[in-house]
């Protein structure tokens, strides 16, 4: 069959993909095929990720009596999903116009293209997504309210095109309201009783569940692509990838302003590339998770092997988060050529004693963070925000983290870190800095960590305040500030703090006068 005018722009879409570099590969029958890949050099490595294709055949929803003016089209576009999908895959094409409609279960092979002027616009009505579906909230396996767009066990398989995906969330906000914690609670009682996760029905909480749906939600799904759509408000998360692997997601436009609306969630997934999307998000735009305390330690896989490249913001809570959802771990985490301006905090990773598990080998390059509320860079171990409370003191564990080519104008505070009396956050590396906000480099609790090549300039208060940290170095650094005093130390427990080719020699350095041998200006 051949495309039709309107499916010309995502095959060119594919053509124009950066780095893209086509190879054969021989099929089970014997015929050479052509597989799109994107090859990425890493820190640990090259990673290829394979871009899904489909078979030709096009399966418009208006064949299958879907209406712009229908009240739920939900069932004709379902059906089409499902002819294509036995037909062995295709498109499913959403022609120009907005088609109402409640959830839809995504198929191997099925590629939902939305042309320019078409948006998919979801129904409010809480009761049409009451069916108990498969899922995890907040880092815990339930059986909750089914997501708007919705895979499980799926592989090959593409949700493209230049037109819109309509959450309609408010509903959902007002829904959770004051009543959200109550719900969490029992399903956190239940993961203390061992009860399985197909038998934590959320649904069946008296007097209701107020755990909201994320409107796209994928589990356990291989080989995904998501292009070019815009994506606006939905009931919570925004894009959902739990347990997925080789998923690309690239040219998005992520708009949203409500209640936990983050962008896109990798939870517990891996080779995941975030490419050249844009965000305007009610919280973090990009954020890294990884399960809950002890049902993260149960399920036991970690985020890794994600790159995310030529992204850019307008606002959110974050640019890119890892946490505080993190218990099954994360690792190789590589994001670089991005603007994460105008948002709360431009990199943060966030946990607390309680969750477990292990944050490491986490890369940031020629990264830009303007007019940033709070911290360009936080790193902490006291996040306080959890919708629940640990049950455990099991501390997390963050170390090998590397900052190069960092600029960022106008922030709150440049880089604040915060470790626990328990454990410190080590290994850190700071490469060839430049910002400048109120207030400079705040760190406690931190080991083994390295700023070559800073520049560091503050409004407020003194450029440096080293809390209770060891093996601290500075090589090659320039602290600008109001302030006559540039490095305070803070604590009993502050060692090997050292300071090379810097303008540290200036500098009158408040200590205890048994701490002077811990401090070395060369």
């Amino acid at each position: 069959m051949k495309y039709p005018e309107n499916m010309k722009q995502l095959w060119i879409a594919f053509a124009l993909l950066s780095l893209i570099l086509a190879c054969n590969r021989t099929s089970t029958t014997g015929k050479v095929e052509k597989v799109v890949v994107i090859k990425e050099d890493t820190p640990w490595g090259e990673e290829v990720f394979t871009i899904p294709t489909f078979k030709e055949d096009i399966f418009t929803i208006t064949d299958y009596d879907a209406k712009e003016r229908a009240e739920n089209n939900q069932v004709f576009i379902q059906a089409a999903i499902d002819a294509c999908h036995a037909n062995g895959g295709g498109v499913v094409l959403v022609p120009a116009g907005t088609w109402a409609t409640s959830y839809l279960d995504m198929k191997s092979n099925v590629n939902l293209h939305l042309v320019e002027g078409a948006a998919l616009s979801f129904l409010d009505d809480i009761e049409l997504y009451n069916t108990p579906t498969f899922t995890r909230w907040e880092g815990i396996e339930c059986m909750n309210f089914h997501p708007l767009i919705y895979a499980r066990d799926a592989e090959n398989m593409a949700v493209t095109g230049k037109g819109k995906i309509i959450g309609n969330g408010k509903k959902w906000w007002a829904h959770a309201k004051g009543t959200q914690k109550g719900s969490l609670a029992k399903l956190y009682d239940q993961v203390e009783a061992n009860v399985a996760p197909e038998e934590r029905n959320c649904l069946a909480f008296s007097p209701t569940s107020y755990l909201r749906p994320s409107l796209i939600q994928f589990i356990n799904c291989k080989n995904v692509l998501l292009d070019s759509v815009e994506i606006g408000s939905g009931p919570m998360w925004t894009v959902h990838l739990v347990y997925c692997e080789n998923v690309v997601a690239q040219n998005l436009k992520v708009i949203t302003n409500g209640v936990n609306n983050d962008g896109i969630v990798p939870d517990a997934s891996k080779k995941v590339l975030i490419n050249n999307c844009f965000f305007s998000t009610g919280d973090d735009c990009i954020v890294i998770k990884s399960g809950l305390n002890e049902d993260g330690w149960r399920v036991g896989k970690a985020s890794e092997r994600i790159v995310i490249k030529d992204c850019k913001t307008e606002h959110g809570h974050g640019g890119v988060v890892i946490g505080s959802e993190m218990s099954g771990g994360v690792r190789n985490i590589y994001a670089y050529n991005c603007d994460f301006s105008q948002t709360q905090r431009g990199l943060r990773v966030k946990s607390m004693k309680g969750r477990g598990g292990v944050v490491e080998n986490l890369w940031f390059k020629d990264i830009r963070m303007d007019n940033i509320e709070d911290e360009a860079i936080r790193i902490n171990l006291d996040y306080g925000a959890s919708s629940i409370t640990p049950r455990t003191d099991s501390l997390p564990i963050f170390r090998n983290f590397h900052f190069e080519n960092i600029k960022s104008v106008n922030s709150n505070y440049c880089v604040r870190i915060t470790g626990s009396p328990e454990i410190n956050i080590e290994g850190l590396t700071f490469v060839n800095l430049e910002m400048q906000g109120k207030y400079g480099i705040h760190m406690n609790n931190v080991e083994n960590t390295t700023f070559t090549s800073a520049k560091i300039e503050v409004e407020k208060d003194m450029p440096l305040v080293i809390k209770d940290s060891q093996r601290i170095s500075f090589d090659s650094t320039t602290f600008t500030a109001n302030s006559t005093t540039m490095v305070k130390l803070v604590g009993k427990k502050n060692e090997d703090i050292t300071f090379k080719n810097s303008n540290a020699s200036t500098f009158e350095v408040p200590f205890e006068e048994e701490e002077k041998s811990n401090i070395s200006i060369q």
